[in-house]
């Protein structure tokens, strides 16, 4: 009777842990490995992080936040923990991430060679998070390719409509896509692309990576743009240190600012990675 009370009272908070191949979130239950790699490479007797009390604290420091606040965590052992994280919100320039490893995985299907013209495409578009950039490769990948990836990250609910920028994404597709991210990349890609997400320009790097480094190796992508609820504000990252990593997904809109939603991200994040 306790337990079944205590699983309503976290189902109405709206925190949950869950496995990415479950079709929903409406249950609690330790999630199998999002990668083989993950659990198996982890340390015996290493800390795993984040901690359930600081997944705890981050969800209460979320529910207390204006405007719309989700999150999933991927942690050191493979295990998913996460808030509202199946609620859809338009990807901005999040997208970017699954757009260059699109693109990528057409070069290596097709057995072309990646063209200094592209190269530099794929540069702005992660680094400076350069919109015609995407555009532009975005024409090579389509939205076949993007439903392709997203099948093979196993995401369940993610959605195109129209454009890049207007994807429908969820945090718990996202965080579970950055934690496979070097299996879905092509293997002679995967250095480029851990070499681009991990060297975003000084001004775009707010939020995770600021809470993170330099403790953690951290790859990630961030988005923002005006939504009609006010300023939508994303950013999913991976983190690596020695052989353990995690990956945190946080995305928000309805942020009275942009400065705002950087905030809330880097108050989840910094309440998830404290030991």
């Amino acid at each position: 009777m306790l337990a079944t009370v205590a699983l309503l009272c976290l189902t109405a908070l709206g925190f949950v842990a869950l496995r990415f191949d479950s079709p929903t979130a409406d249950s609690e239950t330790r999630s199998q490995p999002v990668s083989s790699g993950d659990a198996s490479t982890l340390l015996a007797g290493a800390v795993v992080l984040p901690a359930p009390r600081h997944v705890l604290k981050a969800r209460d420091f979320a529910a207390r936040r204006r405007g719309r606040v989700s999150f999933a965590v991927v942690d050191t052992t493979g295990a998913v923990s996460c808030y509202r994280c199946r609620a859809p919100y338009h990807s901005a320039s999040v997208v970017k991430a699954m757009l260059l490893v699109a693109y990528l995985n057409r070069l290596a299907g097709e057995h072309e060679e990646l063209t200094a013209e592209h190269d530099a495409y794929l540069d702005s578009m992660i680094r400076v998070s350069d919109n015609e950039a995407a555009t532009a490769i975005y024409a090579h990948v389509g939205d076949r390719r993007l439903y392709a990836l997203a099948e093979q990250a196993h995401m369940t609910d993610f959605h195109i409509s129209g454009s890049w920028g207007s994807t429908h994404i969820t945090a718990a597709d996202q965080a579970g896509f950055f934690a496979r991210i070097d299996e879905l990349t092509p293997t002679e890609y995967q250095g480029y692309t851990r070499t681009l997400l991990s060297s975003i320009v000084p001004r775009e790097s707010w939020g995770i990576p600021e809470v993170s480094r330099p403790a953690w190796l951290t790859m990630f992508k961030g988005g923002w743009l005006t939504s009609r609820r006010g300023s939508l504000v994303h950013q999913v990252a991976r983190l690596e240190r020695g052989q353990v990593s995690l990956s945190i997904a946080v995305l928000t809109d309805g942020n009275p600012s942009d400065a705002y939603g950087r905030e809330t991200i880097a108050g989840v994040a910094a309440r998830l990675l404290r030991e």
